[in-house]
């Protein structure tokens, strides 16, 4: 199981990385741009349509590194006052809701990539197939429910060794 986590950890890194060159990317590609049209009047046709979809990546990609991470935003005062059977009670319900909520999204959103692409649908100005952006959200969502469902395997074999880089609580433990 640790050679899996620090697999996982890996990838999540390459992916934040990846992530980063790809904004670093579209700010130059804005700079670019601004300076075209404002300096010499000529504007990248297609431009801005390729940096929302490289947003869309990023913010639906680093969603789920920061799943893997458990870096997202909690409310749980309470639930870490409950008494441990409590507690994981509370995980099991938020997991089973967590896995149930986004295995539908990514299989909804997968079946819709599938259509789009059959279609062979391309984006206005970029000519970009839609079905690449539009395939963040089920690529996302679909690692976010392996993640999930990695972290849980890992709690329920693993349930009294120290688990580094996992909080106590909520569905990515």
């Amino acid at each position: 199981m640790k050679a899996v986590v620090k697999g996982v950890d890996a990838l999540a890194t390459l992916i934040e990385r990846v992530l980063a060159i790809a904004l670093l990317f579209a700010i130059s590609l804005n700079f670019v741009n601004v300076v075209g049209r404002y300096v010499f009047s000529y504007a990248l046709n297609g431009a801005d349509e390729i940096e929302i979809y490289i947003l869309i990546w990023i913010a639906f990609l680093g969603a789920a590194t920061v799943t893997w991470r458990g870096l997202h935003l909690r409310m749980d005062v309470l639930v870490n006052a409950l008494p441990a059977p409590l507690r994981f009670a509370v995980w099991v319900v938020e997991t089973l809701v967590f896995l149930t909520v986004a295995g539908f999204v990514a299989w909804q959103s997968f079946k819709y990539v599938e259509r789009i692409y059959a279609l062979g649908a391309v984006s206005d100005i970029a000519h970009v197939p839609t079905w690449i952006p539009h395939s963040a959200v089920a690529v996302s969502f679909g690692l976010m429910v392996l993640v999930v469902l990695l972290r849980a395997t890992q709690r329920l074999l693993l349930p009294a060794a120290p688990q580094q880089s996992m909080p106590e609580s909520g569905p990515t433990l």
